[in-house]
């Protein structure tokens, strides 16, 4: 399963497609005083953290060049994953760690209030952004392992050519000595007067 590299990409592209839906879900509820009433804008993930959005993109266009891609590349597109997934976790974190900062510029786009206070709630996307990242970070690793699984199976396919190729000119050099050998003990009959092509 370790070697096969269609359920790596198949998985990466899921947690990417993941990452990606999860990012385009309300992510904070924020209600903000006006002066005339408290208003409520629903934050989307891509306004929170825009960099979660083009990270999934990322992912996602990894996952499809890594099924092009070969041995060292692969290699290469598991470690852009990884990093992908890496750079997500701390762009939700930092959200969830400050909401009403990462809403500011939609709030401020939507009631020309800033800094103006209010309530912040989170939803559950954040935490589905998050669990999707940490899958991005894996898949990246499988698809090196699958890389270097490929990698050392091709160096073992290699050292069993060679081997056989070792031994089939042994037997060829094997034969020349003995084709040799013949040729001497009939030259040595001929000298002695003897008639070489007769038999024993």
């Amino acid at each position: 399963m370790l070697r096969r590299t269609a359920p790596a990409v198949l998985a990466t592209l899921v947690c990417a497609i993941g990452l990606f839906a999860a990012s385009a879900a309300t992510w904070i509820h924020a209600t903000v005083e006006t002066t005339l009433q408290p208003i409520t804008v629903d934050v989307a993930g891509s306004d929170a953290a825009p960099a979660v959005t083009a990270l999934g993109l990322v992912a996602g266009a990894a996952a499809v060049a890594s099924t092009l891609a070969g041995r060292v590349l692969r290699t290469i597109v598991g470690a852009v994953v990884s990093l992908a997934g890496i750079g997500s976790i701390f762009a939700v974190l930092s959200v969830t760690a400050d909401p009403e900062n990462a809403s500011r510029g939609a709030v401020g786009t939507q009631t020309g209030a800033v800094g103006t206070g209010g309530e912040f709630a989170l939803t559950v996307s954040p935490w589905l952004a998050l669990a999707a990242a940490v899958g991005l970070i894996l898949c990246g690793l499988w698809l090196v392992l699958v890389a270097r699984n490929a990698r050392k199976k091709s160096g073992q396919r290699y050292d069993r050519e060679a081997l056989a190729g070792n031994k089939a000119a042994s037997a060829d050099e094997k034969t020349v000595t003995t084709e040799h050998s013949d040729d001497i003990d009939a030259w040595d009959a001929f000298t002695r007067g003897e008639d070489p092509t007769r038999g024993p």
